[in-house]
């Protein structure tokens, strides 16, 4: 990149330059539109499901899921559950009780709890199942993810991500409806594709439609919508609305409406000036779209540095380049293995288990089974709240800033709740339980300004155009991966561990945060060329690099 172009992107008031203009209304129309019809729908399966555990488990079984089981030292009788109401048969008095009742009979006399099942790990390890095909679906669409722009624009490979949502939502359903779990199952793997193509096509689209003065927030608004997901998902798996064992189909599968409008919206959206140029070499349409997107006629600044990326990159027209050969060049080894810490960072930080197995977790800090679901929505509220406040801090405070000093605190908030849950483990007190979800909603906010929004776009903010998509697929593979093994092994790890469990998570925490201290560049309002100087990457390629980039050989 040319100094002056650099030059223009460290300076000016905003109303010269088109990289320092602000939020225009159509950036942020394509923003919405973007996200919510795609990391919206992610978000919902991540949270739906943890909403509907206790009718989906012994649906999965083969079992009615309107018919309530309890274990106890003698045979209990059944109970229907159309109105969402659970029967539990008391040996030691002979009574009925309901669940969200005081635990007493009718005489008010206090009833014993029922047996509890012994612990399996191998039915455990079961439980898991469906998170974790969503999750394997998810992998899948992260590794294949590059080859959808490769060979489609920005706006066709969000249109054939709604394909997935769309089968996806009739699988859930046709499953409900014809009582075949492997339909489940099959819905599972769909929407956890959509997930993960989602997440390495959507933030570099929105990367490269964004301005350089609101980039960090734009990007941001991928995980700030998938936040809402989940919490929305949560709202609608209440008893009140879908949590009913005749409910949960649809209670999974109507998402699918965001698509169904999104198919209109994106006709309006412009596509990316970046890839208009780079890759088509089709500066007019580039021109058309970045004038439509920065609200003005000017946009020379911003054609500049698309310019001087086509020709550093030897040629009027850029191919994308595969993962092998992104892993082969030394040039992106630094921001590819970043970018991969970073995503790995989120998985392996805690969040998920929190996400998938928040109702496991809160009974275990002593909250009773009635107030769960609402723990369950405020773990989520707090969530989207904290998500929101990273949007408007991450273009004052920085990347760098925001995911180190609340890693830092979380490795604290590991240790606290270690002590607080063991405690609760013998002492079954309600102020320990209060404490501890206190801590655990720390934890959340800490992870929802720094490791939530930033590892999704900081990809985007150090990658060539011609790695990015690559970049971004191989920080997804190991996301997904480390939450692949949290979602098979987090709930045994739980019941084996107890309080112990947080242990774990400290100390990957803190390994994490030791590396990013000193290989993560600050990426506000900086170039590519920045983070290459960080990481002392030579300003070109090597005559070997290039021709191994070249794409005669990709």
């Amino acid at each position: 990149m040319s100094s002056e172009a650099t030059q223009r992107l460290q300076s000016g008031d905003g109303t010269e330059d088109s990289t320092q203009r602000g939020c225009t209304s159509w950036l942020l129309i394509s923003v919405v539109v973007l996200t919510v019809t795609t990391a919206f729908v992610f978000g919902w399966g991540l949270g739906a499901p943890n909403m509907y555990n206790k009718y989906t488990e012994p649906f999965l079984k083969g079992e009615d899921p309107c018919v309530v089981k309890t274990v106890a030292s003698t045979a209990a009788p059944l109970a229907l559950d159309n109105q969402n109401v659970v029967e539990r048969y008391d040996p030691g008095n002979n009574e009925l009780r309901k669940d969200g009742d005081d635990n007493v009979n009718a005489e008010g006399r206090p009833l014993s709890d029922p047996i509890k099942e012994p612990f399996s790990f191998v039915v455990e390890l079961v439980k898991g199942i469906p998170q974790t095909v969503f999750l394997i679906g998810a992998f899948i669409g992260a590794v294949t993810g590059p080859i959808w722009p490769a060979h489609f624009d920005r706006k066709r490979t969000v249109f054939a991500n709604y394909i997935f949502c769309f089968a996806s939502s009739l699988c859930v359903l046709l499953s409900a409806y014809l009582g075949k779990a492997w339909l489940f199952y099959l819905s599972r793997l769909l929407l956890g594709y959509q997930g993960g193509m989602a997440c390495v096509i959507v933030p570099p689209f929105i990367g490269e439609i964004s301005s350089q003065r609101v980039r960090g927030a734009a990007g941001a608004a991928f995980q700030l919508a998938l936040t809402i997901g989940i919490l929305i998902a949560q709202v609608v798996g209440l008893p009140s609305i879908a949590g009913t064992c005749t409910g949960w189909g649809w209670g999974l599968a109507i998402v699918f409406l965001l698509p169904l409008a999104g198919l209109f919206l994106l006709f309006l959206l412009p596509n990316s000036p970046t890839q208009m140029i780079t890759k088509y070499n089709d500066e007019e349409q580039a021109v058309k779209d970045l004038k439509k997107l920065r609200g003005t006629s000017n946009v020379h600044a911003d054609l500049d540095i698309l310019r001087d990326q086509s020709r550093q990159n030897s040629g009027n027209k850029t191919e994308s380049l595969s993962i092998p050969q992104v892993i082969a060049s030394a040039r992106y080894r630094w921001p590819m293995l970043v970018t991969v810490i970073l995503q790995l960072s989120q998985a392996l930080s805690g969040i998920n288990a929190v996400f998938f197995y928040s109702s496991k977790m809160f009974e275990k800090a002593g909250i009773s089974d009635s107030n769960i679901p609402y723990a369950n929505i405020g773990t989520g509220a707090i969530n989207v709240i904290a998500t929101i406040f990273s949007v408007l801090l991450i273009e004052k405070l920085g990347r760098r800033a925001l995911v180190i000093y609340p890693m830092a605190v979380m490795v604290a908030v590991f240790g606290v709740l270690t002590v607080l849950v063991q405690l609760n483990e013998s002492r079954n007190s309600s102020t320990l339980g209060l404490v501890s979800v206190v801590f655990i909603l720390i934890f959340i906010v800490c992870f929802a300004v720094g490791l939530g929004p930033i590892p999704f776009l900081f990809g985007s903010e150090v990658c060539r155009p011609e790695a990015r998509d690559s970049v971004q697929s191989l920080g997804l593979v190991a996301n997904y991966l480390g939450n692949i093994l949290l979602s098979l092994f987090f709930p045994a790890l739980n019941s084996i561990l107890g309080g112990y469990v947080f242990l774990i998570f400290l100390v990957l925490v803190l390994i994490n945060v030791i590396f990013l201290w000193f290989k993560m560049p600050e990426t506000k309002n900086k170039t590519i060329e920045d983070a290459e100087r960080f990481w002392k990457i030579p300003a070109a390629p090597s005559t070997k690099e290039a021709s191994l980039l070249s794409p005669a050989n990709a």
